[in-house]
């Protein structure tokens, strides 16, 4: 099984509302995708502009097919484009 925590920082001048709505639509297709055991999006207490995709996958090739997926094509790019350096992730195997 594949854990990754993907880790971003919302920009000052963008709406963490914004972020927190795409990213529950992106959590909510990719609950569906084939091979997923858990995806959440988190959002720190001590900084409201911290937060941090944990999803479980339970292969590298079904992950893979969820990252070429629509939903996350479409979405991915729009939550990147608020946030101040992108998605930092980590990987993890167990």
């Amino acid at each position: 099984m594949i854990r990754l925590n993907a880790f971003f920082t919302v920009k000052d001048d963008a709406s963490v509302a914004e972020v927190l709505k795409l990213g529950a639509e992106l959590v909510g297709y990719s609950r569906k995708d084939e091979g997923n055991k858990g995806y959440d999006l988190f959002q720190s207490a001590t900084n409201p502009r911290i937060m941090m995709f944990c999803e479980t996958w339970a292969t590298q090739e079904l992950l893979d097919k969820h990252s070429a997926a629509p939903h996350f094509t479409r979405l991915v790019p729009q939550i990147e484009a608020l946030t101040t350096e992108g998605l930092h992730i980590n990987s993890f195997e167990f």
